[in-house]
């Protein structure tokens, strides 16, 4: 497993580097094509000024209602002409043109969450993209998913089921083509996005059956073995904080199901976060007012058993806890916020095929709230302040007691130098007299790439490949934690 975890870090480090801000220029491209139709063309990319030939290009997306200034997102795989061909060691990618963020972050910041709390995320970065030396604007450069699964579960074409628009992982029966709603012919609720037709539906129709109609007493030792359920309820957490409402807590769905072979069960994975941080839905809930446990969560199939089992709430709660040490912290992520203003500024300015002014950019991040879209929209650090309020209380409220480490001990005790680092660093002060804690070092997908005894002596990070890291210092009640960069 470790082999698979360095190769993860290898492939992509480079094209999600989020530390700059990328270009890429396409050449030989028919906009025509790209602009009314799906279909693949041949172009040259150039890649922060390294030629990619003959990689495939085409439009991605169906939104009818996007005004026709022609900047709709764009799929590309570099081994759709050349068999075998890759930039980075990465075959495929998307450029997301962040439909309706005035802010261009939302999408980017929200997987950067997820990743950082572990589950398997994908990996983003932006970039000023041209096509045939026409500037088309700002992109987040987005993995493609069986990219994803290619690095973290090394099974490129494992099976994966979306649940769309009100697929709500209830119990339809245990007949797996019942859930196969387009090979009935009906509305697709749920599609298979990945891997093999016979095996995913069987998988899935079974993994449905286990965490639906398993009897309580048997529950825990039974649906766990189907669907990491610690996974499931933490993501729910996510989009509860953030107020995705594109995903299960108002469309009842449009979350993503991989079955990982080494473990024999199903995995939520994050996905679709353009309309979280509450840009959506804005005229009916607000940041201060979109309780802590919503009707969606609590009455929701799956999720409804966070009312029968404790440790799901443990989940759940928890999940709620760590947003708020680490989100909710306004003065580091508020910094974090700036950092990618200020990298992605002009690009947003120059973009004169947004659908947005550059006032509506400034104002979006900053504070209050913006008529836009027929919505009342939460600037981001409004969102977050009054967010992190609502959580406090409630928390408070069910008399919860989070054992996350609070925000000081996360991100103001610990610094590590030198950070960038090549092959040694030291933790400083107060760290240094500290005993018996266990040192940690989590890629960027959230698995533990190092871990050892802390000896309050300098550590070697030269196995390590460059990329950015997450360190984790924890004793048996408290965690400082920073970010590592290795160059």
């Amino acid at each position: 497993m470790f082999i698979g975890f360095a190769q993860a870090q290898k492939n992509g480090a480079q094209l999600f580097n989020d530390h700059l801000l990328h270009e890429i220029r396409f050449e030989n491209t028919d906009t025509n094509i790209y602009i009314n139709s799906k279909n693949y063309q041949q172009v040259k990319m150039y890649f922060d000024g390294s030629l990619v030939d003959s990689v495939g290009f085409k439009r991605k997306g169906n939104i009818s209602g996007y005004p026709s200034t022609n900047k709709y997102g764009i799929k590309i795989k570099t081994n759709k002409y050349v068999q075998g061909k890759k930039y980075d060691g990465i075959k495929e990618f998307t450029l997301h043109m962040n439909f309706q963020d005035p802010t261009m972050l939302r999408e980017k910041l929200s997987y950067d969450i997820c990743m950082n709390m572990g589950l398997y995320s994908l990996r983003t970065a932006f970039a000023k993209v041209y096509i045939n030396d026409i500037y088309w604007g700002l992109f987040t450069i987005v993995e493609g998913k069986d990219e994803m699964y290619k690095q973290v579960f090394d099974h490129r074409d494992m099976d994966a089921i979306e649940s769309l628009d009100f697929g709500n992982m209830c119990f339809i029966s245990q007949n797996p083509s019942d859930y196969d709603y387009e090979q009935n012919g009906g509305n697709p609720t749920y599609v298979l996005e990945n891997g093999e037709p016979t095996t995913a539906w069987d998988r899935f129709a079974l993994m449905i059956d286990k965490v639906n109609n398993t009897p309580d007493i048997q529950y825990l030792d039974t649906a766990s073995v189907y669907l990491n359920l610690e996974g499931f309820f933490k993501y729910q957490a996510i989009n509860v904080y953030l107020m995705n409402m594109d995903s299960y807590i108002s469309f009842l769905g449009n979350q993503i199901y991989v079955y990982d072979e080494l473990e024999k069960l199903w995995q939520v994975t994050p996905w679709d976060f353009n309309a979280s941080f509450g840009l959506w839905n804005t005229n009916n809930f607000s940041p201060n007012s979109y309780p802590i446990l919503p009707n969606s969560i609590a009455q929701g199939c799956i999720a409804t058993k966070i009312n029968d089992f404790e440790l799901f709430q443990q989940y759940y709660y928890d999940a709620m806890c760590e947003l708020n040490y680490t989100v909710g912290d306004t003065q580091e992520y508020f910094n974090r916020i700036d950092d990618l203003k200020n990298q992605i500024k002009q690009a947003v300015y120059e973009d004169t095929r947004k659908v947005i002014s550059n006032d509506d950019f400034d104002q979006g991040i900053e504070y209050g709230y913006h008529e836009l879209f027929g919505e009342n929209q939460p600037a981001l650090k409004t969102f977050i302040t009054e967010r992190f309020e609502l959580i406090q209380n409630g928390l408070n409220n069910i008399g919860y007691h989070c054992t996350t480490a609070t925000n000081e001990l996360n991100h103001k005790n610990l610094s590590v130098y030198p950070n960038p680092a090549s092959h040694f660093i030291q933790l400083g002060s107060p760290i240094d007299n500290e005993q018996g804690m266990q040192l940690e070092i989590y890629n960027s997908y959230g698995q533990v790439v190092y871990s050892e005894k802390y000896k309050g002596s300098s550590v070697s990070i030269s196995s390590l490949s460059t990329g950015v890291y997450v360190l984790v210092l924890k004793s048996e009640n408290e965690k400082w934690q920073t970010k590592l960069i290795k160059n």
